[in-house]
This record gives structure tokens, C-alpha cells and sequence, in this order.
């Protein structure tokens, strides 16, 4: 990800490091207080930013661009290597036994710690206390936000939680999902050859908003059949490549995602135009020779089999066994998926949620259902709008990746909520073409959907409408829109 991030450079600030240890514990955490260097600099907020992966923060990632904005901001290493985002190596002892002192720091105790450290070094510092905080994390650092706004709430105003790994399990053990499947059907397909399938797929629903873009608003209403490929023929790396049975059946496989012996689905699939690829890995030698690469799954290789695994040996029966080991074994402490948010309504918090609907790591199908259960237990989508609003995000990946358009500044949107009581029907989102062109979008407040209102340049948000939510989204009208009404 730090590749499509852009550069921040030119910052001036002051950098305050707090070592700290706990009792009984043999760790050292480093807690990081970037501070506006004067007083006049700094906007009067202070934002905690999250981390990703299996790291406690994304350390100078989030820190460099909240200073930019003028936030005071923290982060913390959780006493671990704070770059550590694709491995547990961490939190193995020299004997391999789990030390629980870094991972409870990782879960909860550390979040929680650098909020508290970081308003006491800037109230010390400027001599006043940050007049809102905030938090501003993705992925893992989506996790933490939601442990925030169940646990602790009052630490926080405004909580922005986006791609939250709600049951790191359940990702865990997905993940390897699509590696299964081409290892029980004996057929690896090639990035290129998956590439072939989501061409394809795009051919075919595409247009189902009206819009040729290369984005699928609705992946629920694309109802392609890979099996209609078949027989087909083209070329991939030089190769000519005819579509079998076989390669189909693992792209409608990885689809729907896995499913108990009995048949009952049990994590979900990757919706139609993710990239199937980034699960599946396959590597190709010179000489033609598939296998599949690695990717990083540290729940399944680190915590649950022994070192140096041979994962190309798990059958389906290890596989859902291993599963069911997982859940019992670590739910308890993996699982953030409490619906009860009273404390969040009560604190006057806000949490805001955005999730790219192709999103190739954690599905975005898991924050749905969370929210799901969150209004059914608490009266309804009104009234839990009112603390908890969710945002998906059309044809884009994990946290800033895919085609689609960007949410350009989703904290921006929850300072505005929090600060002036603008509850956000709308998200302004951004990316650019294939031919440099800039394209707005406005996401939509859960559950309404994006519709072109077929007047008006499609790349422009005000040709956009929200529809089928809990009300009609207002639309703001620019003035090529006006200008095609009138005529």
C-alpha cells in the first residue's frame, strides 16, 4: 500500500518518544507524539491512528499525513517490531509459546494506552487539551476503532474505522480459501488467467448501472456464469490458453466462498471484479511449472500448525477442522464483533465506516452483516444512524486499492458530523481513468446504492443519486447538470 500513498513532505513538528513497560511483563512499548510545532499551527485535534496488518500502527503512514492537516497524532509499536504487518513472528516466545503480554498489547491494551499518553503530552505541550480526538485506522487499524467504539467510546468523539478485520479467524482461515480450491481440483490459474475471467465478467455486468467504467455498483446483481466461458480460447503471457471445466469451477468456487461438508456457507466469497489473484498467487517457473507462491496468512501458520507446515497437504477435512481449532481456540480474543454499542450511543461518539465492496482481503460483506445485527439489536437503521453510519465504496480493493473512486477524506466527514452535527448522507470520493481523467463519485450512505440519473457527464458525482436507503439522499446539482435540464 505505501507505494500508491503520496508523499508528504516539507513537515515541521516536534517528536516526543515514551518508552513504557507493564508489571509482570518483560516489554518495551514506544509510544510516538508528533506535535505541530506551534501552537498556532496545530488545529486543536488530536487524531490516534491505527494499524495494519498484524503491526499495532502504520507508524510515519499515518502519523506524516495528520500533521499535514495540522492534528496533533500518536501511535504505538505495542512493544513489537512496528513494521511487522504480514507476520506473528512477534508474539512467539524463544520456546514458541504465545507471549500474552505483546498480544494483549496488540489487541486493546496499547490502543488504548497511546490515547491516554498522547492527550497528556499535548495538553503539556501547548497547555491545553485537544478540543476533539479522533481515531483514523484501516484494516487492522478498522479493528481497533471498532474495539474502541464497543469498549472504551468515551476516549474518542469521532471514530473512523474503514475495511475493519471484525473476525481475524474467519480472514485468516478465508484467505486460504481460494489456495484450497485450485489445490483439490488440480488446476492453478494464472494471474493472467484470472485476469481473462474479470474481463469477462466486466463485459457482462459492467453496464448494469448504465455507465461503462469498469466498475460493478451492484455485485449482487451480477449474475455471471463462469461455465459460459468454457471452451474459450485466448492468450495469456504468450500462451494460448483455452478455458476448461476445471478453471470455471475454481473462479465460481472462489466466488461463493467456502462451505461446510454439509453445504452451508461459512465465510463469504469475493465479490465479481475483485482480484482474484492477490489470494491465489500462483507462481510460474521458465519452464511452465505452477505452483502456488506464498501469501501471508499468520493466524494459520504462526498460531495453529506447527513450523514449516507443508500448507499444500491440507485436505477440505483439515481445512474446516483447522477452522473450527481457530474459533474455539482464539474467538475469544480475535472476535470484535459486539453488537452492543450502547456505551457508543450513550458517549455522544460517532463511528464512521467506509468499505470497498472489492475488496480482495476482508470482504466487505462482513461489515455488512455486522451493521446488520448492530440495528436489529438496537432499534432499527434510524436510530442507530445516529452514532454508527457505514459507507461501501464501488470497484474498490483493501483500504486504497481497484478502480473505483476513492473516498477522498472520510475524517473530514466525521469532523463535520461530530463537530457540527452534519450527519453525512453522502462521502465525496475521487480517482482518476485510464486517460488521466479525473472521475467524482459520492458514496452512499449504507444501504442506499449509487444510480446515474442518465442526464449529465457520468464521471461527475452531481449526475449521481443515492437510492433504496432509509431515506432519499439529497442531490446537489452542478452545472452541467443544470445545463442539460434546461436544454
Amino acid at each position: 500500500m505505501l507505494d500508491i500513498l503520496p508523499p508528504v513532505t516539507n513537515l515541521n513538528f516536534c517528536e516526543v518518544n515514551i518508552h513504557l513497560t507493564h508489571s509482570g511483563a518483560d516489554d518495551d512499548v514506544l509510544v510516538r507524539v508528533w506535535l505541530p510545532l506551534k501552537l498556532n499551527d496545530w488545529n486543536s485535534r488530536f487524531q490516534v491512528t491505527g494499524g495494519g496488518g498484524f503491526a499495532t500502527s502504520m507508524a510515519f503512514v499515518g502519523l506524516a499525513p495528520a500533521i499535514q492537516q495540522g492534528y496533533a497524532a500518536v501511535s504505538t509499536d505495542g512493544g513489537h517490531d512496528e513494521f511487522s504487518w504480514t507476520s506473528l513472528e512477534w508474539v512467539l516466545n524463544p520456546d514458541r509459546t504465545i507471549n500474552w503480554d505483546l498480544w494483549h498489547n496488540f489487541m486493546q491494551r496499547s490502543v488504548v494506552e497511546q490515547i491516554l499518553i498522547g492527550k497528556n503530552i499535548v495538553e503539556q505541550y501547548y497547555g491545553e487539551r485537544p478540543r476533539h480526538s479522533y481515531w483514523n485506522g484501516c484494516s487492522q487499524g478498522g479493528r481497533q476503532g471498532y474495539m474502541l467504539a464497543q469498549k472504551y467510546p468515551d476516549l474518542l468523539d469521532g471514530i473512523m474505522a474503514a475495511a475493519p478485520a471484525l473476525n481475524l479467524v474467519s480472514i485468516s482461515m478465508g484467505g486460504y480459501w481460494p489456495q484450497l480450491v485450485m489445490k483439490e481440483a488440480d488446476t492453478y490459474v494464472s494471474g493472467c488467467e484470472f485476469a481473462y475471467f474479470t474481463k469477462k465478467i466486466m463485459e457482462a455486468c459492467d453496464m448494469l448501472d448504465g455507465i461503462e467504467d469498469s466498475v460493478i455498483m451492484d455485485p449482487d446483481g451480477c449474475k455471471f456464469d463462469p461455465g459460459s466461458l468454457v471452451g474459450n480460447e485466448f492468450v495469456c503471457d504468450g500462451q494460448e490458453v483455452k478455458v476448461t471445466a476445471s478453471m470455471a469451477d475454481v473462479v465460481r468456487k472462489i466466488r461463493d466462498g467456502p462451505r461446510s461438508p454439509l453445504g452451508a456457507q461459512i465465510w463469504h466469497g469475493l465479490t465479481p471484479g475483485t482480484n482474484y489473484a492477490t489470494l491465489a498467487n500462483i507462481t510460474i517457473t521458465p519452464g511452465g511449472v505452477r505452483s502456488q507462491g506464498p501469501i501471508a496468512l499468520p493466524v494459520l501458520e504462526t498460531l495453529l500448525l506447527p513450523p514449516n507446515f507443508n500448507l499444500s497437504s491440507i485436505t477440505p477435512i483439515d481445512y474446516f477442522a483447522l477452522w473450527a481449532q481457530a474459533a474455539v481456540e482464539w474467538s475469544w480474543t480475535m472476535a470484535t464483533e459486539s453488537t452492543d454499542l450502547t456505551a457508543l450511543r450513550d458517549s455522544g461518539t460517532k463511528l464512521l465506516t467506509w468499505h470497498g465492496i472489492t475488496d480482495d482481503v476482508i470482504p466487505y460483506q462482513s461489515t455488512v452483516e455486522y451493521r446488520k445485527r448492530v440495528q436489529r439489536e438496537m432499534g432499527g437503521a434510524n436510530e442507530v444512524d445516529k452514532f454508527y453510519r457505514l459507507f461501501l465504496a464501488p470497484g474498490v480493493g483493501h483500504c486504497a486499492l481497484g478502480l473505483g473512486p476513492l473516498p477522498t477524506d472520510p475524517l473530514a466527514a466525521l469532523v463535520d458530523w461530530v463537530e457540527r452535527g452534519n450527519a453525512p448522507e453522502t462521502i465525496d470520493a475521487a480517482t482518476v481513468d485510464s486517460a488521466g481523467e479525473a472521475i467524482t463519485r459520492q458514496l452512499c450512505k449504507w444501504p442506499a446504492k449509487p444510480e446515474y440519473m442518465g442526464i449529465g457527464d457520468p464521471k461527475r458525482s452531481s449526475s449521481w443519486t443515492c437510492v433504496g436507503g432509509t431515506k432519499r439522499s439529497e442531490t446537489v446539482y452542478d452545472s452541467d447538470v443544470l445545463k442539460a435540464l434546461e436544454d
